[in-house]
């Protein structure tokens, strides 16, 4: 090895001095026979190497190339060794290789493919710019048979850069030179980076800049019909799906392609007799869905219009083809559903994009923020705590306030709006205490609200120990401890105790308040003095309870009896109400259906009513007439109250206020809400 060494490096030498002749060993040769003898010292180094692991035959044809200089066979070791690197799994050696042969060796007939090499070991090493910078300069210069396997290393090097555009273009030209599932799948790649990576603004910008003749052509102008249809802009949709269908009829978008177009076409033809209902009409909530089937069916009874229900079996994906289904085979005006929260923003969306007046059943917030062809006609947590609220503050003078709430998200979501409507009214949240759900011991926690748990906390409490701990006498000591912590007294200092949990739990959560001594079940200022003078305590005040429409369960007087009398909560509907729609409405439906209505019931069929009657007295014809009739909807007489929308087409109207006294829930009289004072009787 050692006499090669020599023989290499004096020829290296006489070639740098004479490129066109050489002296090795003392014998003049061209050239091309000092290549020939380079060459055969590369052959031997590989023979001598093919047993040894990729690193280490690497590392040896390195040194082989070092030794060769300037010999231009050298570029041949200088790739091999480049490629045993990538084989030993190590791209950052074999890109340091390759930059060898391309800096001594840059007119080499081996440069371009020791370039593809580079921008495949740079992509392998992480480096996916520096790849696709190499790559992409390279392409037009490979062989033909060479260029399906780079346009796919491009594609690959694209969006490991996450440059989305390029890799769609890419993986256009792949799909352009490959057949069979090759060619599938880098065409369903081109449909996901559409959908998931591209704006509109560079879906739009690649459709003018692909190729006339690339396959992912057809994918970029769905997808800008798609985007066009969700921007409402639906001759432009047209526009690009008249396209399509007329340049690729045959490509695997013209059946979706000629759907949308019929689609599109439908959306313009309504019947204005037609009111859709979206709701599950099978699985565990059909029973659900018959409620507002039934209400929208008394509400249009003895009428022209039809009622056509779809049913959306409580999914998201079925709501969106419930609505697609009632606006474009049944030519629906409106529709009424979405009650599901899972349903409700999907539904919501797709009535938007069909421009479809939808009116949801839906508590789920922000469901309107889909755009102006949704409206909501259901009770919201939101609502209750603005009723509650100002229930407190302007009618009771109440400021400070304690929260106790089940960890569900009913109870997460009503204590957060209660929250937060206290503090915007300049109000103070004293104490919060959560609780599982089936939960069914409260006197710790009650304990802790009033400062009864952790004693050591109290100033009052300290002073006590240490007068008692004067007493020498053990026993003594320990039965005076126990004395006073029973007569402590609770710090009361919030006004009201606000539970939004319900029936079950609340029969619970009332008696544990009784019991550590916090007065809540008294509106009577006579009782009040009477409790004072039996406690002996003249500071003891009652403290209002207040609850959601989850306390709205006649069982909850049977439950929870005089501990909750006196309490105030709202509901967005009351079947024992003496209001005058309300009582039409209850009487009517037990008439027809045998059983009193919930507030499911009610809200359907005040919603099919303000469609009614904007297709009847305002002649809307169209969706557009009949949107612009609910947005401008003001004092609509219903089941659940008088009725209007605001500029986000939320419902305002005033809740139900309900109290418990000892006949069982009632409404409070509009003279008992218009003055100061306790609620109850």
């Amino acid at each position: 090895m050692r006499r090669h060494g020599l023989v290499l490096a004096a020829l290296a030498l006489a070639l740098s001095a004479c490129p066109k002749r050489v002296t090795v060993g003392g014998k003049e040769m061209t050239e091309d026979e000092a290549n020939a003898l380079a060459r055969a010292e590369i052959d031997r180094v590989r023979a001598a190497t093919v047993m040894l692991p990729p690193a280490r035959a690497a590392q040896e044809m390195e040194s082989a190339a070092g030794r060769l200089g300037a010999v231009p066979a050298a570029a041949e070791a200088w790739l091999e060794a480049a490629r045993r690197w990538r084989e030993a799994r190590q791209p950052l050696r074999a890109s340091a290789a390759l930059g060898q042969l391309l800096t001594r060796f840059p007119l080499s007939p081996l440069a371009v493919a020791a370039k593809y090499e580079l921008g495949t070991a740079e992509l392998e090493a992480g480096r996916a710019r520096d790849a696709f910078q190499t790559l992409s300069t390279l392409y037009d210069k490979l062989p033909r048979e060479k260029r399906p396997e780079a346009a796919a290393r491009l594609a690959a090097a694209a969006e490991a850069a996450k440059l989305w555009a390029q890799a769609v273009r890419w993986q256009g030209v792949a799909a352009a030179q490959a057949v069979g599932p090759p060619r599938e799948a880098a065409l369903a790649r081109v449909a996901e980076i559409l959908d998931g990576q591209l704006s509109f603004l560079e879906v739009a910008k690649l459709r003018e800049d692909l190729p006339s003749d690339s396959p992912a052509l057809p994918a970029v102008q769905m997808k800008l019909a798609r985007i066009y249809v969700h921007l409402r802009q639906f001759p432009e949709a047209e526009a690009r799906v008249a396209e399509l269908l007329d340049r690729w009829p045959d490509s695997a978008y013209a059946q979706a392609a000629r759907a949308l177009r019929d689609r599109l076409q439908r959306r313009a033809q309504v019947n204005p007799a037609v009111v859709g209902v979206a709701v599950p009409l099978s699985g565990k909530l059909q029973p659900y869905g018959e409620a507002v089937l039934q209400g929208v069916g008394l509400a249009l009874a003895d009428s022209p219009f039809k009622v056509v229900a779809r049913d959306t079996r409580g999914e998201p994906d079925g709501a969106a083809q419930a609505l697609e289904d009632l606006a474009l085979q049944e030519g629906a005006i409106a529709v009424v559903g979405g009650f599901i929260s899972a349903e409700a923003p999907r539904a919501a969306a797709a009535a938007q994009e069909l421009e479809l007046p939808f009116l949801s059943l839906s508590r789920a917030e922000k469901v309107t923020e889909a755009g102006p062809f949704v409206f909501r006609l259901m009770l919201t947590a939101q609502a209750q705590a603005q009723a509650l609220t100002w229930f407190a503050f302007e009618r009771r003078g109440l400021r400070r306030f304690a929260i106790l709430y089940p960890n569900v998200p009913y109870g997460v979501e009503l204590a957060n709006a209660f929250w937060d409507e206290v503090q915007a009214r300049g109000g103070e949240v004293r104490a919060a205490e959560s609780y599982d759900y089936d939960r069914t011991t409260f006197s710790p926690l009650v304990k802790d609200m009033v400062g009864k748990l952790y004693l050591d906390e109290r100033r009052d409490w300290a002073e006590k120990v240490r007068e008692i701990a004067k007493e020498k006498d053990p026993y003594r000591r320990a039965k005076a401890l126990e004395r006073a912590r029973k007569a402590l007294e609770p710090i009361v200092d919030f006004d009201a105790v606000f539970i939004p949990d319900f029936a079950k739990n609340l029969a619970l959560v009332a008696p544990a308040l009784a019991v550590e001594d916090v007065v809540t079940s008294t509106c009577d200022p006579k009782e009040l003095e009477r409790i004072r003078k039996a406690s002996g305590r003249e500071d003891v005040k009652a403290v209002q309870l207040l609850g959601g429409n989850g306390w709205d369960d006649p069982a909850l007087v049977e439950r929870a009896g005089k501990y909750v009398q006196c309490s105030v909560f709202v509901d967005g509907f009351f079947a024992a109400s003496d209001r005058p729609e309300t009582r039409r409405f209850v009487d009517a439906f037990m008439k027809r259906y045998g059983k009193p209505p919930s507030i499911l019931e009610a809200s359907a069929y005040d919603a099919a009513r303000m469609v009614r009657q904007a297709v009847e007295r305002d002649r809307a014809t169209t969706r557009e007439a009949v949107r612009a009739a609910l947005a401008g909807l003001k004092g609509f007489h219903g089941a659940t109250g008088d009725v209007g929308f605001d500029a986000q087409r939320e419902p305002r109207k005033p809740l139900f206020f309900l109290t418990v006294d000892k006949a069982g829930l009632r409404e409070l009289t509009p003279q008992e809400l218009a003055a100061p004072g306790a609620g109850g009787s």
